[in-house]
């Protein structure tokens, strides 16, 4: 098995998923925006529905993504399902608790995605990888937060030439290519433990 397990290309992996979560995460954000003016950005329970049911959306696009790319080592339904879960599981309670400070917490709903994605896989060789590298993964994102300045020239520059959310659209796309990322990173030093071991 350790052949199969050097076939895996990591690289290709990370930046194919990167893309499909970002592009998850694009429609994610644009029902975010829909979604905000047409409610004025009010109403607390529309907020985490958007941030909750947007989050499954860009993980269902982003795990067939990865599931696709890993058919041939691992089942796609089984990687779908548990990806797919992981993030609705994780992000349902930051979401409903902190509300629009969701952003601001990234941390804990990296937290809980790696740790229920480890745990709906149900596999015993290196899972804990799925773990770390997902909560290392939002860490970065939380880390960029606050570089997303408004006052920042760049930013002023996006605002003047695209509009007021283009700041957020660009951050969300730029944090959901990392969260894609890192998760393919998990996936397939799982998998690759996984297949070393049979």
């Amino acid at each position: 098995m350790e052949l199969h397990a050097n076939r895996l290309n990591l690289p290709r992996l990370m930046i194919l998923t990167g893309l499909a979560f970002m592009a998850g995460g694009f429609l994610r954000t644009l029902l975010e925006w829909l979604l905000s003016q047409s409610s004025g950005g009010e109403n607390g329970l529309l907020i985490f529905l958007v941030i909750w049911l947007g989050f499954i959306m860009e993980a269902a696009i982003g795990m067939a993504a990865l599931g696709y790319l890993l058919r041939r080592f691992y089942p796609f339904r089984k990687l779908w399902l548990a990806g797919t879960g992981a993030f609705a599981l994780g992000v349902l309670i930051p979401a409903l608790l902190i509300n629009q400070f969701f952003y601001t917490l990234l941390p804990l709903p990296g937290f809980l995605v790696g740790l229920f994605f480890g745990f709906l896989l149900k596999e015993r060789a290196g899972r804990e990888s799925v773990y770390l590298w997902i909560t290392l993964g939002f860490l970065v994102c939380q880390v960029l937060v606050f570089f997303a300045r408004p006052d920042a020239p760049w930013a002023i520059w996006l605002f003047d030439n695209f509009g007021s959310y283009s700041l957020t659209f660009l951050m969300h796309m730029i944090q959901n290519f990392i969260i894609g990322i890192f998760t393919a990173l998990g996936v397939g030093f799982m998998l690759r433990k996984k297949m070393s071991l049979e």
